[in-house]
């Protein structure tokens, strides 16, 4: 039975640096690493040791988050900079909003069948009587 070998993608492929973590994740994790076991040291002598532990979970989860999480190719900071960006800086704008024309309708019947407001005007006060215009019968005017 044949078969036919498929190619890995090789945009996907990111280079090892340390074991199975690429330099970013590495880079991250040293930092974070460095940063939480800091923070463990200063604030131990102050608020005691497992208070501090909570100090270093504070301080490193945040940084090895940002190194290690990666979804469709993008890093969080680019992820949190496009959502900064169009809730923030940049909102959007409605550009067209549509009007219920069966509200004003429903609006115009409730006025005029139930509050009795009839906004047409008399036939007197410039409204035209065109009946006028197309008949040669002088009373029907």
């Amino acid at each position: 039975m044949g078969y036919v070998r498929v190619p890995r993608d090789i945009k996907r492929v990111k280079p090892k640096f340390l074991g199975p973590l690429n330099k970013r994740q590495t880079y991250s994790m040293a930092i974070g690493i460095g940063g939480g076991a800091l923070g463990y040291y200063l604030s131990k002598p102050y608020i005691g040791a497992s208070n501090a532990i909570l100090v270093l979970m504070v301080i490193m989860l945040p940084i090895v988050f940002c190194g290690l999480f990666e979804k469709d190719n993008r890093y969080v900071e680019d992820i949190l900079k496009d959502i900064i960006n169009v809730k923030f800086i940049r909102p959007g704008i409605r550009v067209f909003k549509a009007q219920n024309m069966y509200g004003y309708i429903h609006e115009k019947i409730y006025e005029k069948e139930v509050l009795g407001i009839d906004d047409e005007k008399p036939k007197g006060q410039g409204q035209t009587n065109w009946k006028r215009f197309f008949t040669n019968d002088k009373e029907s005017a």
